[in-house]
């Protein structure tokens, strides 16, 4: 089977957006003109355009009539290189975040996700789906799959909350690490509406195991993140 071909619009602009996190362009800075561009990528300026189009549709550049177009800001960037949750890295950099809860559900473990909890094949545990809002922007779906019978008191409350602060602050379990393994992939159709990207748009998926100083599983959650906007980076120590 021939390999798709990805659109030379859409490779201009995956290479601009690599540049703009990796800070080759910075916050305010002015990219080339379209005419550069064209000249650089050996394309019209028709395509230039449509990539450029889609990252000022995206929050990423802006246009200033009559001066050019500007870098708005780089994603947002997640370090895991310590514990922190979603609205914690969110803080940091003084983001407001909400969630929504759209799935919330018992189910029986089946074996492979019981292998990572910890648990026994058919206990029951909870099946999570969250949506996390960013200044009002989808930054991240996540899937979690938690323990109902070790943590029997979780709720929609909680979850449309930190989970990381609900455990260490009301629950007192202190988070001892998490396992990270990250895969780069396509979006499926459902995420590509969610996110409003195209499925031809990499985004990366975090799969996280978290253990607390006691030796139990907290979860197993994937996290889907929005990379356009919500990027992952590592700090090696």
């Amino acid at each position: 089977m021939a390999e798709k071909r990805i659109a030379q619009y859409k490779q201009i602009e995956n290479d601009l957006l690599q540049k703009i996190n990796l800070g080759y362009y910075k916050k305010d800075d002015l990219i080339p003109t379209e005419l550069e561009l064209s000249n650089t990528y050996h394309v019209s300026r028709v395509t230039v355009r449509k990539a450029t189009d889609n990252l000022v549709a995206k929050g990423l550049l802006t246009r200033v009539a009559g001066v050019g177009t500007f870098v708005c800001h780089p994603a947002v960037t997640l370090n895991p290189s310590s514990i922190q949750g979603f609205s914690e890295v969110m803080a940091d950099q003084a983001i407001s975040v909400h969630t929504d809860v759209p799935t919330f559900t018992l189910q029986s473990a089946p074996a492979n996700i019981a292998s990572i909890l910890e648990i026994e094949a058919g206990e029951p545990i909870y099946f999570i789906e969250r949506i996390r809002y960013a200044n009002d922007e989808i930054f991240q779906f996540e899937t979690t799959y938690m323990s109902s019978r070790l943590y029997p008191d979780i709720s929609i409350q909680v979850l449309k909350h930190s989970k990381y602060q609900y455990f260490e602050k009301v629950k007192g379990l202190k988070i001892a690490y998490s396992n990270h393994t990250v895969t780069p992939l396509h979006p499926t159709r459902r995420i590509a509406d969610l996110f409003g990207i195209t499925l031809d748009t990499p985004i990366l998926r975090v799969a996280n195991t978290t253990y607390l100083v006691n030796g139990q599983v907290m979860d197993y959650t994937e996290l889907t993140l929005n990379s356009p906007k919500y990027q992952l980076t590592y700090v090696k120590k």
